[in-house]
């Protein structure tokens, strides 16, 4: 392999001279910040990247150094062109300058969903508490394991959906959120593993009186499992559903979806459900959303005071790690997490690590 030194008083310069010399298919073999001399007060930090090609005869890499330089490239590619757009915002340059161990990790936090923000604060509040008498190896253990728990730090979860307490009368949950989240087959997956794994007596209720077949798809799901369904379009219905019900551990209530622009209508469902029913109320919002309408609804839907968040279709994006600028703005428990379409396998009720996981789209490992 033919290898060269590239000096820069930047990474993303270096880079540009690797590929304008090597061409596109250079591999970085390694990195190294250069401190400016205490002979020259006036120099520049510069840094140091060692780049090659491979040559045409068998001078080539063993497999795990191939892939962890494939790996090291993919992240300082991905975040030379964060850094163009971003225009060096959010403190990054002053990071990556003093810590540039820390590029891998943000990288990654970038790839999940995390915004540039909360991305450059947390590994930024990470880099802050490393040990410097560490060596590099022993430090970017140290980072990941700090960033790790900084994003533990950032969230909560509660399981609501237990079996009755003292007083006699059933839990009763209602999911609201905007259009198209999921409510109805969250409430079909959550009822099925209620009654079926927790053994609890549950029954269904639907107040969507707008989407057409709401309440016949909610019904179907009911008669697969053998749970009693009802339909209550006005107060004095959902007080006879409840009355009717008392004897269940849990009432689960599906509501209609709306456009979180919708005031009206989002005003109806909480006169229908307001407070002295005594309902937790819990905000189900869809992954596959953009963040800033993610936050818009649950501006919206603020005014139901909800009690948890419910996080669906995980499954269908890689950017999950939105979940965590979710929580961070409007604070609330994760009780729900949804991953899929399958009855009721596709639910996950979890604790903090499993939801960590999940946002950082890692595999569950075994004990």
């Amino acid at each position: 392999m033919d290898k060269k030194i590239f000096k820069a008083p930047n990474i993303q310069t270096a880079l540009s001279n690797i590929k304008e010399e090597l061409g596109p298919d250079a591999m970085i073999l390694s990195t190294r910040k250069v401190p400016k001399s205490p002979k020259d007060p006036y120099g520049k930090t510069m840094f140091e990247v060692e780049a090659g090609i491979p040559s045409s005869g068998n001078d080539k890499p063993g497999t795990p150094v191939l892939q962890e330089v494939e790996s090291l490239k993919s992240d300082l590619a991905e975040i030379k062109d964060i850094l163009s757009v971003a225009g060096f915002g959010s403190g990054l340059q002053s990071i990556l300058c003093n810590h540039f161990e820390s590029v891998g990790v943000l990288a990654s936090l970038l790839r999940c969903g995390v915004s540039e923000r909360l991305a450059a604060d947390l590994v930024q509040k990470a880099t802050a508490d490393l040990d410097q008498s560490l060596d590099t190896v022993a430090q970017m253990k140290q980072l990941k394991k700090n960033v790790m728990g900084l994003c533990l730090d950032q969230f909560r979860t509660q399981n609501f959906f237990i079996r009755r307490n003292a007083s006699g009368f059933p839990q009763v949950a209602a999911l609201v959120g905007p259009t198209g989240v999921g409510k109805t087959t969250t409430i079909a997956k959550l009822a099925a593993y209620l009654s079926f794994t927790q053994k609890m007596n549950i029954g269904l209720v639907s107040i969507d009186n707008y989407r057409i077949g709401a309440f016949e798809q909610l019904k179907a799901y009911a008669g697969i499992m053998g749970l009693v369904c009802i339909p209550a379009f006005s107060r004095q219905d959902l007080a006879c559903a409840l009355e009717r019900m008392k004897s269940m551990d849990m009432i689960l209530i599906d509501t209609a979806g709306h456009s979180h622009y919708d005031k009206e209508k989002i005003d109806k469902i909480l006169e229908l459900i307001r407070n002295d029913f005594q309902i937790s109320i819990h905000l189900t919002l869809s992954v596959t959303s953009e963040l800033i309408n993610m936050k818009e609804a649950a501006s919206a839907f603020s005014v139901f005071n909800p009690d948890s968040y419910v996080f669906t279709k995980t499954d269908e994006t890689k950017r999950c790690g939105k979940i965590l600028d979710q929580v961070a703005g409007y604070n609330l428990p994760v009780s729900l997490v949804t991953n899929g379409q399958k009855v009721p396998e596709d639910l996950i009720i979890p604790d903090n690590h499993a939801l960590l996981k999940i946002i950082l789209k890692k595999e569950p490992k075994g004990d």
